[in-house]
């Protein structure tokens, strides 16, 4: 979902390496990945466990184009996001969307944090058709996590990308394993 050709131009247009958001960014695994593909990118990671963090701080030990702070991301206009409108070149957020309580809002939020022209990346387990029972799951993450969660749909992750004034690029669905199935979508901001 990554258009990496899109990121590599960035330098020959803007003059500068492009900027990367990952938020809910765990231990680093997939923002390494980019550096991986585009060594030069400034990369931004962000995550609400401080423990996850550590892990991804000590992956990226010694690369200071690589920023990492702990944030809980928001629903209003800044989504709580310590960085000005306009900054990121592509936002992504990998299994995250279930747990944020306001995704519109936060959707929103991110969206003003992207260059004219960038995209957002989301991707996250997808709701099951029934016998699946998902009220039970639900129920045992709120459990164990301590908040509500919400499993949704690719067609419902559209709807909010929509409701958020987001203009989807691409989509796809995927199954995991047998039991469990993902989406993935890129959606670039209406602002541009």
């Amino acid at each position: 979902m990554v258009d990496v050709a899109a990121l590599r131009s960035v330098k020959t247009r803007e003059g500068r390496p492009p900027r990367v958001l990952d938020v809910a960014c765990g231990t680093g695994i997939f923002l390494s990945q980019l550096l991986g593909l585009l060594p030069d990118l400034e990369a931004y990671g962000i995550d609400a466990s401080a423990d996850m963090l550590a892990q991804a701080r000590a992956r990226f030990d010694g690369l200071p184009q690589v920023r990492l702070e702990r944030v809980e991301v928001g629903a209003e206009e800044t989504a709580n996001l310590p960085y000005p409108p306009g900054t990121f070149d592509l936002i992504t957020c990998t299994n995250a969307l279930h747990a944020i309580p306001d995704p519109v809002g936060t959707l929103v939020g991110l969206s003003r944090r992207l260059v004219s022209g960038g995209h957002l990346v989301l991707e996250d387990f997808a709701r099951r058709s029934p016998p699946f029972p998902w009220g039970a799951f639900e129920w045992l993450v709120r459990l164990v996590v301590g908040s509500q969660v919400h499993a949704y749909t690719l067609a419902g992750a559209q709807s909010l990308c929509r409701q958020a004034g987001l203009c989807l690029v691409c989509e796809k669905a995927f199954r995991i394993d047998w039991l469990l199935q993902g989406w993935a979508l890129r959606a670039s901001s209406a602002f541009s």
